[in-house]
């Protein structure tokens, strides 16, 4: 029922010679090695970048104190500023053009609106199924420059507002559609652009497998929990299967991108970047499902040396450790390790496309932490412009939600890096960390 994508594009032979960006020669001719190479293979730009066109410290930065925040408390363990101002299961955040924020929280049914210095200047809806009012709101687009778009539970009304409050237009998903393809509820996944929008279902085994997809099943320990968050189990193995986006256009066809890892939607016009999962290669799509652009770096995975692992070994102890303090069993210990560790870390942890349409990949670095601690950003050439510090998280994630497809738990616009976090009690928190693009 769904068009699937083949790998007959991604196997192509080169079709042209190689292009190199021109690189200046110094005075004795000697010309300096590209940091990119394009060319074109059957209809797809690849793009090859060897180096980073910006080197280390001449490129953009990430303040590493927080110019706002939301939410949160002055101390841990302590009363919130304001229990009016607390921000709690959040699914959306956007940063509007006059520098308030806007937080959709989903049991709080409710899109809250603050202004930079914390203060709450606007709610927006409440919980009901009037016009306006929402079940379970699952996701928030912002549509420059007044215009906020909440999406219910499966679709069950995508509100527009204006900023004010005031509710400019409601509509509803064609269930009957979504039903014939499969699709329920707890399907849904993300809007996109267009009336296009991303939802999931229970992967399906192919072969060939598309290099970024891997819809195999995978073992893990589940524990599970009462609706106060207490462990009603002692923990047992069971079997998962990764879900497959699947891109559902304004005419309810449906597209599969198999399963991947990570997706991230942004730019002018609108695409869909997947990662490679054991490549240095992210894909990007138009929104009608076709292979545009490969963007590859050259450059090897980082190794994961002897104190790194360490590092993250003791990171993982600290959190089972955790757990058990909770009263949450760990698994038997050697027993659903998935195989021996590897030698490398993976490409990329964390996508993302910012509001000018540049991308964003979270990664690792050498310094042998064992941390994600850094951000790589691509133009929307594909070109490897330069590489920032992680100024936040001190451990795998910093208490830092992905920033990735339907989990929508960060903002980036040209100014701010907006990101959701929670501390050691659960608290939530929103934190806005300027960026400075003067490289």
């Amino acid at each position: 029922m769904f068009r699937r994508l083949g790998l007959w594009a991604i196997l192509a032979v080169a079709v042209s010679v190689p292009a190199c960006d021109p690189a200046p020669g110094d005075e004795s001719g000697a010309a300096e090695e590209p940091t990119v190479t394009v060319w074109d293979s059957a209809g797809i730009e690849i793009v090859e970048n060897h180096a980073p066109e910006h080197a280390a410290g001449e490129f953009w930065t990430i303040d590493t104190v927080p110019e706002f925040v939301l939410g949160g408390a002055n101390t841990l363990g302590e009363p919130a500023h304001d229990s009016a101002q607390l921000v709690w299961d959040v699914v959306g955040l956007a940063r509007l053009e006059d520098g308030r924020v806007a937080v959709l929280s989903s049991r709080g049914t409710q899109l809250l609106l603050f202004e930079p210095s914390g203060q709450l200047s606007r709610i927006i809806g409440r919980s009901g199924e009037g016009p306006g009012e929402f079940t379970r709101p699952e996701w928030l687009q912002y549509l420059p420059p007044d215009t906020l778009v909440v999406w219910d539970y499966f679709m069950t009304s995508i509100d527009r507002f204006d900023t004010t409050g005031t509710l400019l237009s409601e509509q509803r998903g064609d269930h009957a559609r979504l039903r014939e393809l499969g699709l329920y509820g707890e399907n849904f996944g993300f809007p996109i652009a267009d009336g296009y929008f991303i939802a999931f279902t229970k992967g399906r085994e192919v072969d060939p497998e598309p290099v970024w997809s891997d819809c195999s099943p995978r073992e893990f320990w589940t524990v599970r929990l009462d609706i106060e968050m207490q462990p009603t189990s002692r923990g047992e193995f069971s079997t998962w299967l990764p879900e497959e986006y699947v891109l559902i256009d304004s005419s309810y066809s449906a597209h599969s991108f198999g399963c991947p890892s990570q997706m991230a939607v942004g730019g002018h016009p609108p695409s869909i970047h997947i990662p490679a999962r054991d490549r240095n290669e992210i894909y990007q799509f138009t929104l009608d499902g076709v292979l545009s652009r490969i963007i590859r770096r050259s450059t090897g995975l980082v190794p994961i040396t002897p104190r790194a692992r360490s590092a993250m070994e003791e990171r993982q102890k600290m959190r089972e450790r955790e757990l058990e303090a909770r009263g949450r069993p760990r698994p038997p210990e050697g027993e659903g390790s998935g195989g021996p560790p590897p030698d490398t870390h993976p490409p990329f942890l964390d996508v993302t496309v910012d509001t000018e349409g540049y991308l964003w990949v979270r990664e690792w670095s050498d310094s042998e932490t064992g941390l994600p601690d850094q951000w790589s950003v691509f133009s929307h050439e594909g070109r490897w412009l330069g590489v920032m510090a992680v100024p936040w998280g001190r451990d795998v994630t910093g208490g830092v939600g992905r920033c990735e497809g339907y989990t929508s738990s960060c903002w980036v616009d040209r100014d701010f890096f907006v990101i959701l976090r929670r501390d050691e009690l659960e608290v939530e928190r929103i934190e806005g960390y300027r960026i400075r693009r003067g490289g």
